[in-house]
């Protein structure tokens, strides 16, 4: 019988739990041999109205030389206003100080290509159907 025969597979409904936890730290000790063990750093940005309070907002993480954005988001009646563009701005400026290479993101077919590629961001690659019927961007902007 093979190692793997013996071994059980099990969908876990808790990806933050314990067991999530351990799978990353399986895989950032696989990858500590070849790139060491990198710091990640969060980052939440957000936008501040005095009357309104949040309208806008940007998260990501810092490590291995990138920021990657996961979200970007302005209030519907704020939008086309400037705000998005200052909250990347303040994200690159930021992540510059760290020594970043760039940053990279993702947007979906309906949300804000055109506005990323204005900002300098160069598409590296799409996926078809993510979500279906819709296309999905994947963007960079190198800092050199």
């Amino acid at each position: 019988m093979s190692p793997a025969s013996s071994v059980r597979i099990h969908v876990d409904p808790d990806p933050d739990g314990g067991r999530a936890l351990a799978i990353r730290e399986m895989l950032r000790d696989y990858n500590a041999r070849f790139i060491g063990r990198p710091d990640w750093l969060p980052l939440v940005i957000t936008a501040l109205d005095g009357d309104d309070g949040l309208v806008g907002g940007l998260a990501g993480e810092y490590g291995l030389g990138w920021l990657h954005v996961t979200m970007l988001a302005v209030a519907p009646e704020r939008r086309r206003t400037g705000i998005g563009a200052r909250l990347l701005d303040q994200a690159e400026q930021w992540a510059r100080r760290q020594g970043a290479l760039g940053v990279y993101l993702d947007t979906i077919a309906f949300q804000s290509l055109a506005f990323y590629e204005g900002l300098g961001y160069r598409r590296f690659g799409e996926q078809l159907d993510n979500p279906p019927g819709y296309t999905r961007y994947h963007l960079e902007k190198r800092f050199d």
